[in-house]
């Protein structure tokens, strides 16, 4: 372990680099030196708005400078960061603030559309949070929220007394504690809040950095947000090695292209969809990515075809893998030099500081070539959910074992194979059957852009499968067509019986299917 606080990373760059950019975001270009002292000084305001080791400040905010000072500046006072996604409504917002009861709220103003003031001022009960924050998009504008505190005031120059109030915070801190709570995407029912420590963040950063071989030339496309995971230990771990983030407000691929030719960019770490949405771009071959050395495909199953096209398009080394917020990002790596069908298939070995086993039902380790539940221990995983001790005696067990939900077996070659989550599995006629497995097989049809299979009650087979089908541009299937696809590269029980065909599919912001909208759906049809 190389640093106590995630902070540590910041003042060492820019003792180290200080002239060097750190941030670069729309028009503006900060150095190390420039970042230190605005997380020293937003500390400083921290404390002297009475924030304590432990305190939540709760963040709504697009990819900015100001949410990476937060994130910082809460590492150095002892506090923790609750991240929510900008994209959620109301009532998602109003769940996450009442389940994490954050000393401070800081939030934009407006962004795409969004109001958050109004949103704050309808879903959130007057004074149950002490201090609100707003970095205000539109000058001169009067605040709806009452006694509501302006951002860019709480970067003044820090005063000696909250100098010394904040070594002497740091000496009671250690990377033991909890840094952030990442709440998962909430696809299986409510929102959980996974309580992230120094310790699981920089872990996570000392890995990561060894497989991607991070260095102070590396210049980062931040375009996930940062209530991500994947954006809060990337973002830890640009600074780590002095490279240069390049910060997204939201994801466009047209934008994303525009910034790769622009700022050189060398990473990127996304979902398979953000990629695929790219290389969709009509005029995608006019953009200069000859930059690229590395892009990390995570998050979500691949989509058909998506490695032979970015193989194709020169982006680099491509890298599949796997992992969760409770994890501290991923997990498991494919190697440099493996085969296309290894990326495509797998989502390769374990890495460092974790150890992944594939247990049964009653938690007893499975045999290589058994599918069953993943579970993983080591430095790298949360030890509770925020809040919520019976879920996390759920998952979790006294020698520390983490109890996924996913299911999943070691090949031959020692490699991870997903095959969907737990509670997606269904029995038919007596055989389980895995929906991921179907989905795949029906998305290698060209004519197919999104699948999701479900399990409905069956009278005679317990459950079947019900396929939901987004055809490509309008395309109309007769079930018969369907069938016969399937028979000749699925076993007989795993071909769904019914098929539902959709002009769209609810998605998660990862690019997910909302399977609980389906499930719900179909519990509502009696």
């Amino acid at each position: 372990m190389d640093a106590t606080l995630i902070s540590d990373y910041l003042e060492r760059a820019a003792s180290a680099s200080p002239h060097k950019e750190a941030i670069v975001y729309n028009d503006r270009r900060l150095t190390y030196s420039e970042c230190r002292q605005a997380v020293t000084n937003l500390a400083g305001s921290f404390i002297k708005l009475g924030v304590k080791k432990g305190d939540r400040i709760a963040v709504i905010m697009p990819n900015s400078p100001e949410y990476f000072y937060t994130y910082m500046a809460a590492s150095l006072v002892g506090a923790i960061v609750v991240g929510i996604n900008p994209v959620y409504k109301g009532p998602e917002i109003a769940s996450i603030l009442n389940s994490s009861l954050p000393r401070l709220l800081i939030m934009i103003d407006k962004h795409r559309q969004n109001d958050y003031q109004r949103i704050i001022r309808e879903h959130i009960f007057p004074g149950i949070i002490p201090h609100i924050i707003i970095h205000d998009t539109q000058e001169k504008k009067k605040f709806l929220i009452r006694n509501a505190l302006r951002f860019r005031d709480l970067l003044n120059q820090i005063e000696t007394q909250e100098i010394k109030t904040l070594e002497e915070r740091k000496k009671i801190l250690d990377s033991d504690a909890k840094v952030l709570v990442i709440y998962t995407s909430g696809t299986t029912g409510r929102p959980k809040g996974a309580a992230l420590t120094h310790k699981n963040i920089i872990s996570s950063t000392v890995i990561e950095s060894e497989q991607w071989g991070l260095c102070n030339t590396d210049r980062i496309l931040l375009s996930l947000h940062m209530s991500h995971i994947g954006s809060a230990e990337l973002s830890v771990g640009a600074i780590r090695h002095e490279a240069t983030l390049v910060m997204m407000d939201h994801f466009n691929p047209v934008d994303a292209l525009n910034l790769i030719e622009t700022e050189k960019i060398t990473f990127i770490g996304q979902v398979p969809t953000a990629f695929a949405l790219m290389l969709n771009v009509a005029d995608f071959d006019k953009y200069d990515i000859s930059s690229l050395r590395l892009c990390m495909l995570a998050g979500a199953p691949l989509l058909p075809g998506i490695l032979e096209r970015m193989a194709g398009a020169n982006m680099g080394e491509l890298k599949v893998g796997y992992g969760m917020a409770e994890t501290a990002g991923i997990v498991t790596y494919t190697a440099k030099d493996d085969f296309m069908e290894t990326l495509r298939y797998t989502v390769g070995k374990p890495s460092d500081l974790v150890t992944i086993k594939i247990v049964d039902e009653e938690r007893k380790e499975m045999p290589p070539g058994e599918i069953g539940e993943i579970a993983i221990r080591g430095d790298r995983v949360i030890k509770e959910y925020h809040e919520l001790p019976a879920e996390t005696d759920r998952v979790m067990d006294n020698e520390g074992w983490f109890y996924t939900g996913d299911m999943g077996v070691f090949n031959e070659a020692g490699y991870l194979v997903l095959k969907g989550r737990k509670d997606d599995m269904f029995m038919t006629g007596g055989f389980k059957v895995f929906p991921q497995e179907v989905e795949e097989k029906l998305m290698e049809h060209p004519q197919i852009q999104t699948a999701a299979v479900v399990g409905v009650p069956d009278a005679v087979h317990g459950k079947i499968g019900r396929a939901f089908i987004v055809p490509v541009d309008g395309k109309v299937f007769k079930q018969s067509e369907l069938l016969s696809y399937m028979e000749n590269i699925l076993a007989e029980f795993k071909i769904p019986r019914q098929f539902s065909f959709r002009k769209s599919i609810t998605l998660t912001p990862t690019g997910k299917v909302e399977k609980r909208i389906l499930q719900e759906e179909i519990a509502n049809e009696g």
